[in-house]
């Protein structure tokens, strides 16, 4: 596939690092990938360094095998491998351009505009689907909220008249009554059962809402952060990475 002259700018162009945020999901997970031709790696190794590493954020160039920092990449297992963070700003066939952050440890990162292989589709998929039902989810109770509050006051408003025909010498004084009561059992069962719904859509909230806390997001967008290697070449100048195939296996 040929790249255009604006899609060579498009890949090239500068963009800040932004301002690390908590995270929910892990950062280490998926540790076995299979990439075409059956080939297998297995990450933990460098996974179980990751997680004894500080957190101070430095800067060193993508590739780099060593840093000045007091965490040595030299001790690091799978050199080739760096978490890879940002978010994707195109598509170049099957594969994601993501304006990214490289880190090779904790403590050192770079950004870089890079070519993701095998890019995490599904994952990004499932986050939009949940953001979709949470959407849907907040109308629904909106709804359901409103029509709670219309019934509550409908079934306060018979109540006042039940009063009102209790406390009346009228003739059609137990008339009032008895239609306003029966209007007031009825508002007050639509209410209960809207109170109910409303339960179980804050229920069903909660859920989506701890789904979507295990994917990486920012601000409602969908974020890249998986483990990738670098693959040693590039498209005009644009590294490629490969994130490979997430594996259950051992």
């Amino acid at each position: 596939m040929k790249i255009t002259g604006l899609m060579i700018v498009f890949l090239l162009g500068a963009f800040a690092v932004p301002a690390q945020t908590n995270q929910g999901w892990p950062t280490c997970r998926g540790p076995v990938r299979v990439f075409p031709g059956r080939s297998t790696v297995n990450l933990t190794p460098l996974f179980n360094w990751w997680a004894h590493q500080p957190l101070v954020i430095t800067n060193v160039p993508v590739g780099a095998g060593t840093s000045t920092n007091t965490n040595s990449l030299a001790t690091r297992p799978l050199a080739g491998w760096y978490r890879v963070t940002g978010t994707k700003v195109g598509v170049y066939g099957a594969s994601w351009v993501v304006n990214a952050i490289l880190y090779t440890s904790p403590t050192s990162a770079t950004n870089a505009r890079i070519i993701l292989n095998h890019p995490p589709a599904v994952e990004e998929q499932q986050f939009n689907n949940l953001e979709a039902q949470l959407t849907d989810l907040d109308q629904r109770l909106a709804d359901t909220r409103g029509q709670y509050e219309v019934d509550t006051n409908a079934e306060a408003q018979a109540h006042a008249l039940v009063e009102t025909y209790r406390r009346s010498l009228s003739k059609v004084a137990s008339d009032g009554v008895f239609v306003n009561t029966r209007t007031q059992q009825a508002k007050h069962n639509a209410a209960a059962l809207a109170l109910n719904q409303m339960d179980q859509l804050e229920a069903a909230r909660r859920q989506v809402e701890d789904q979507l806390r295990t994917i990486p997001s920012d601000n409602g967008v969908y974020q890249v952060d998986w483990f990738a290697v670098l693959q040693g070449r590039s498209k005009q100048g644009v590294p490629i990475f490969d994130l490979g195939l997430v594996s259950a296996g051992p």
